[in-house]
């Protein structure tokens, strides 16, 4: 268990799953398997901020950050060519709050976990 909390605390993960989000978020949207748009938008940015917050910023900056990036993102979708068949959706930078938020929760559930093995 101490060396998954290892990993987590680097930065890696945080900064992999970052650029993944942005890379799936900016292809063409046909060459992405069709399902729950709003649900990938929520397990994307619940794992945004789970992976940062192991990085020790303030809570509230990384939610702040899941929200923003999320934002950009939709602002970024808005402008790239129609044949990639992406645009601005409000409803889709809430969801990317939200999961910014539950991702907050499932940090603190894994977080105690790991550390009572540690204790163990």
């Amino acid at each position: 268990m101490k060396r998954i909390t290892t990993i987590l605390e680097t930065k890696y993960p945080a900064i992999i799953w970052t650029i993944i989000i942005f890379i799936m978020c900016t292809i063409p949207s046909e060459h992405i398997p069709q399902n729950n748009d709003k649900m990938s938008h929520f397990i994307a940015f619940a794992g945004f901020s789970f992976f940062w917050l192991f990085q020790q910023y303030k809570t509230w900056l990384i939610i702040l950050g899941a929200a923003i990036y999320g934002l950009a993102i939709e602002f970024w979708q808005a402008v790239l060519p129609i044949s990639f068949h992406r645009g601005f959706d409000w409803y889709d930078a809430l969801a990317d709050a939200i999961g910014g938020v539950i991702g907050y929760f499932i940090y603190l559930i894994l977080n105690t976990l790991l550390k009572n093995k540690e204790d163990v």
